[in-house]
This record gives structure tokens, sequence and C-alpha cells, in this order.
């Protein structure tokens, strides 16, 4: 028998050989990867046991230590939020025309008033920032948060009046959302600021005591958010700037001890003669009269007007920057 006569069986035979030999080592290959995979597998699983079996943290001690924080930290939260309750009004309600125009001349006469006490000058048309709506009604939906800025700054600059200023210089107040027709968004805040400038000249005394004043306020609470001191006058003092006073005059009448004669009493008429001190002896038995002590001349009184005129008199100047805070209702805190 030819191998051409055995072709196809040959042929097919060393492909099944071929084929067969692949398989085998494809099987020999593939249990070795398999083998590995099953004990990675089953150190995992293992590992995963002994995980289940112990107890994840926290231990009972720290998960009442936990809870006990937790529940501290939220009533101190709340305890906070009632104590601006005071402060807080998160509802503003809006108002009819005229009954704004009536808070708002009360609010001038007020001001006016005050500052009239105090004796203190104010700019032209002075009106706590909201001079414009003399002249022109707002919108129906900002009449509320205005009145609530009119009634803070009304308190506020009156406040400033007893505090006794020389001069107010100016004040400015920025406008609201609702002015221009737009929404107020607290943005997560806890509280709204209503923000107001001013400037004012006075002594020392009158910005302690204005700063005073604002701590003590029950009624609004209020944020010193900027604050410039400057001295009018620039220039340093020097003594050179003092005026002295002048001592006191001497008296009209000498000094006895100067005038023997007056002091002792004598009736000496100068006839021409000679003078010596045998006449002095044949004048009398009288002796004369003690001196008078010389007392030394009077000391100046100073006022105080010198050590200001060296130290300096000048008012200070004060810009401020100030926020009334509106507490907004509280969220609810979670649970």
């Amino acid at each position: 028998m030819s191998f051409q006569d055995n072709k196809f069986p040959i042929m097919l035979g060393a492909a099944t050989a071929v084929v067969a030999g692949g398989l085998i080592f494809w099987g020999i290959s593939s249990g070795g990867k398999y083998a590995a995979a099953k004990d990675q597998y089953s150190t995992t699983a293992s590992e995963i046991d002994e995980l289940g079996r112990i107890k994840p943290s926290p231990n009972a001690d720290n998960a009442d230590a936990k809870k006990k924080a937790v529940t501290e930290y939220r009533a101190n939260v709340e305890e906070l939020q009632g104590a601006f309750d005071s402060f807080r009004k998160p509802q503003l309600e809006d108002v009819a025309g005229d009954v704004f125009t009536d808070r708002l001349l009360e609010a001038k006469k007020t001001l006016l008033a005050a500052f009239e006490d105090a004796e203190a000058e104010v700019p032209d048309g002075f009106l706590a920032g909201v001079e414009r709506y003399t002249e022109e009604p707002p919108r129906r939906k900002a009449t509320g948060v205005l009145l609530y800025q009119l009634d803070a700054f009304t308190e506020l600059l009156t406040l400033l009046a007893k505090a006794r200023p020389a001069e107010v210089i100016n004040v400015y107040r920025p406008e609201t959302p609702e002015e221009s027709g737009k929404e107020f968004e607290a943005g997560g805040d806890p509280y709204r600021a209503h923000a107001i400038e001013l400037s004012f000249k006075g002594r020392e005394s009158a910005l302690r005591d204005f700063l005073g004043a604002l701590d003590d306020s029950e009624n609004f609470y209020y944020v010193v958010r900027s604050l410039r001191i400057r001295n009018e006058d620039q220039d340093s003092p020097n003594a050179k700037d003092a005026d002295f006073e002048a001592p006191a005059a001497a008296a009209e009448t000498g000094n006895a001890a100067d005038d023997i004669f007056a002091a002792g009493g004598f009736d000496f008429v100068d006839d021409g003669g000679d003078f010596g001190s045998e006449d002095v002896d044949a004048a009398g038995d009288e002796e004369p009269a003690e001196a008078v002590e010389e007392q030394p001349a009077a000391a100046a009184t100073d006022t105080g007007e010198i050590l200001k005129q060296v130290l300096g008199d000048e008012l200070i100047e004060v810009f401020m920057r100030i926020d009334v805070l509106q507490f907004l209702e509280p969220a609810e805190l979670p649970k």
C-alpha cells in the first residue's frame, strides 16, 4: 500500500495528533491556573470568615460616648439659637405707602430732635440713609425690609446722638435687593446683615459711649465690621502752641520791708539839713515797727488750657461700617 493510496488517512492522523497535543498542553496549562485561582479564593474566603467573627468598632463604650457628645452638642446649638430669639424677626410684613410715609416722618422727627439736643451738626436732609423716599415711594414689597432698617438705624443714630458727637459728616445705606424688585436669598446663613456706614466727628468719649450703647441694645444686634479713627489735626502739637498765662501783677503798695519810714510811722520832713545818726535818736522814743515778711508773688493758676494747647485738643474723625443682624428662622437640626 503506497502513501498515495493512504494519503488522507495519514494526514488525518497527523492532524489529530497535533490537535490532541495542543489540547493536552492547554489542559495542563489551564489546570495550573485553576489551582492557583482556587488557592487564592480559599485564602480570601478564609480571611473574610475571620473578619466576620471580629466585632467591628466602635465598641459599646465608644458608641455611648459618641452619642453623649452629639446630644450635648445638639443641646448647645439649640441653646445658642434660643439666645438670639429676642433679635429674631424672620418675617417682615410689607405695608401701604401712607403707613410707610408716616413712619418715615416720625423717624425724621425723632432723629432731628435727638441731634438738636446734643447740639450736633447733621447733613441736610439727614434721615438714616433712606432720604430718597421722602421724595418718591418705595416698592410695596420693599416696605417691610425698609421699615426694619428704619427702626434699627433710627435707634443706632439716636444712640450716637446721646454720645454727643460734634458733627455727623455722612450716613450711607446700601440698597437692598427688594428695592430693585429682586428677592433676597439667604444662601443657608442663619441671619441677614443690614449694613450702614457713617462718619462723624467728636471727642474720644463720644466714640466710647457710642460703642458701649450699641453693645447694650436689647432691640437689635449690632456688629461693627469696620472702624477707622484719625485725628482732626494731623500735625503734632508742640510747646510753641501753648499760650502761657502771665504771672499776677505785684500789689500797688510797696513792700514795708523796703520802706522803713512807712513801716515805722515816721513823719519825716526834709529841711535841707544834714541828717545823721544823732538826728535819728532824737526823733523819739518809739521803736520802729517790725519789718513785714516779704510774700512771694502768687503763681499763675493752670486751668488746663495750657496742657490742652501742648498735648492737643483736636477732635477725632470716625468712620464705621455696622451690620444689624436680622436672625432668620432656625433650620431644623438633624435627628
